[in-house]
């Protein structure tokens, strides 16, 4: 074993396999020329030749076996690092099946420091208006910022109810959630001080496993940073859904996709494209993808695992919580060793795969502080650090595209969930999503958003445009808020074809804002999902990207859409935002 670890070792060498290989075919030539001459000179030699090439080939069919996998592509990985991907290089703490909570709970505490008092966007100094790259081709060094102080517009204020609540709603609303919220630990919004029978019923395990309840580091402002995720369990998501315009049929439909998803979900914890239809070319937007989807398992998993962490289900606990777990340990396992989540998938996949997966690991390290999470996510971070273009900060299908804002929301809110779990961030990264959304930002005051730079703009790209600002704490002018809000509400969900991705940033971006604008496009998701959702509690795929994504990614979608009243906490102080200063809102 070791003299066939050796001979591999010295066959991994390019140095010697390559002209090992380049002289087997020269030779193989030579023998070729020479007995293809007419005269009779030279046959020797080409025998010669011959048998030298012969040998060499056997050479490499018995020996190119021995070398060492490389996972993902062309990267070479050298056998003697210990930075190989997959399960096996994790030290897994609660993902262990044999793990005592309480003991990974406290094995957490002390490997894994308190979050800190930033947000994503404080890495910066607010940037001044950026003037369009000439070449793209020329890479410009982003300079490095200094860290400012807590900015007001990370204020958690309190949210007042868009509208009085129906006391027979409520009361349905008891009902359908009463087990839900039964077994759950009392949680408390933002802002919100604990009541004596709250603090009565605190527990030091609840603490510990789930961060969001704990109680913040000195100096931390509530709902800044940790307490994002605050609000998807207990009492605090029952406020939250009735405050911000959920209700019981809401949540039942959350329930019933919630079902469906986890019936589809594979024995190695992966959800697959192919039972769920994906993979379906139908060229939307006249456009062909080459059947994209078909191999988007992580992608599928990614989206799946973030529809149940949303309503509070994580690996520690929760009706779900085993499918969580199965699901977070197929994505680590399919992690490769340059951090990517992209899987086996295609060109056109990748990316997305890669930000969906990621999203859904720096998700559960946040809310968890699981150390084999933290670890993941780590290595999901800075591959999608390195795979940001240096000079227009975007990310497209492949290392070196300019990019396109479609896979910038994905990677934005990879890097602020990763932020979350208190991973380190590169400060040119957060300078380069802002550049982006700089370069593609249109119409009169700049509330709209197109694909990529001069292109038209467009609702979807709008939407992802002002979720993504407003959810990484850029603060956001008055007009252009007003800009894209008229923009959106001109197709509310139930006008023209289905496009649960364009719902899905839109939901995000109006709910964070809590306006008139907000109340208007509720109403029409909730009547249009609520109507078209199949009695298995899936989404159909006969919507702009349901080919590609299957029902999987449909009915995922949709229900994040009826997740928002409590998936993100209010994170902004939008009573700040909508109060105009020059001028007033127009609707």
């Amino acid at each position: 074993d070791a003299a066939l670890n050796d001979l591999a070792r010295l066959w991994a060498d390019p140095r010697l396999i390559y002209p090992v290989a380049a002289a087997s075919v020269v030779l193989l030539v030579v023998a070729v020329w020479l007995f293809g001459r007419r005269k009779k000179e030279g046959r020797q030699a080409g025998l010669i030749c011959l048998i030298l090439s012969i040998i060499f080939h056997a050479a490499l069919i018995l020996l190119v076996p021995l070398l060492p996998a490389s996972p993902g592509g062309s990267s070479t990985v050298d056998p003697d690092s210990n930075d190989e991907g997959g399960i096996d290089s994790v030290a897994f703490s609660t993902f262990e099946p044999d793990a005592i909570p309480e003991e990974a709970s406290a094995e957490i505490e002390s490997m894994v420091a308190p979050l800190p008092v930033s947000s994503m966007m404080e890495l910066l100094q607010p940037e001044p208006e950026v003037a369009p790259i000439e070449d793209e081709k020329t890479p410009v060094e982003p300079t490095e910022l200094a860290t400012p102080l807590v900015p007001q517009s990370l204020l958690v204020s309190q949210v007042e109810p868009t509208a009085d609540v129906d006391p027979e709603v409520s009361d349905d609303l008891d009902r359908i959630l009463q087990d839900a919220f039964a077994q759950a630990p009392v949680e408390q919004t933002a802002n919100a001080p604990p009541s004596p029978a709250q603090e009565a019923t605190s527990t030091d395990d609840v603490t510990n496993m789930n961060p969001a309840t704990s109680p913040a580091p000195k100096g931390t402002v509530v709902g800044s940073l940790d307490s994002d995720f605050a609000n998807r369990k207990g009492s605090a998501k029952e406020e939250a859904l009735l405050k911000t315009g959920g209700n019981a049929q809401t949540e039942a439909a959350v329930e019933s996709a919630l079902r469906y998803l986890v019936s589809l979900q594979r024995d190695d914890g992966a959800w697959d494209p192919r039972t769920s239809g994906a993979g379906i070319e139908r060229s939307p937007l006249g456009t062909s993808r080459g059947n994209a989807g078909s191999r988007a398992e992580t992608a599928l998993t990614g989206l799946a695992l973030l529809s149940l962490m949303g309503t509070g289900h994580t690996h520690q606990q929760g009706e779900y919580s085993d499918n969580v777990y199965r699901g977070l340990a197929f994505l680590i396992r399919s992690q490769k060793a340059d951090g990517s989540l992209a899987g086996n998938s295609s060109v056109y996949e990748a990316t997305y795969c890669h930000g969906m997966a990621a999203l859904a690991i720096c998700e559960a390290a946040a809310i968890t502080r699981d150390p084999s999470a933290i670890q993941s996510a780590q290595r999901a971070v800075a591959y999608t650090q390195r795979l940001q273009h240096p000079t227009t900060g975007g990310w497209r299908y492949t290392e070196g595209d300019p990019g396109d804002l479609s896979q910038l929301g994905w990677q934005a809110m990879v890097l602020d969930a990763g932020h979350r779990a208190g991973i380190e961030l590169d400060p040119r990264s957060v300078a380069g999503v802002q550049r982006f959304l700089q370069s593609v930002r249109m119409g009169s005051y700049g509330g709209l958003a197109c694909y990529r730079r001069g292109e038209a703009p467009t609702r979807t790209m709008t939407a992802e445009a002002l979720a993504t600002r407003l959810l990484i704490g850029q603060q956001v002018p008055t007009q252009e808020i007003a800009e894209a809000e008229r923009y959106l509400l001109q197709q509310p969900p139930g006008v023209s074809q289905d496009n649960y991705y364009y719902w899905y940033y839109a939901t995000l971006a109006l709910h964070q804002l809590q306006d008139e604008a907000w109340t208007q496009w509720n109403e029409a998701l909730k009547q249009r999902l609520l109507s078209t959702q199949r009695a298995d509690g899936s989404w159909s795929t006969d919507s702009v990207w349901g080919g590609y994504g299957g029902t999987v990614y449909t009915t995922s979608m949709a229900a994040l859409c009826l997740e928002t009243y409590y998936r993100h906490a209010i994170r902004i102080d939008y009573r700040r935002i909508a109060q105009p200063e020059e001028t007033t809102l127009r609707r």
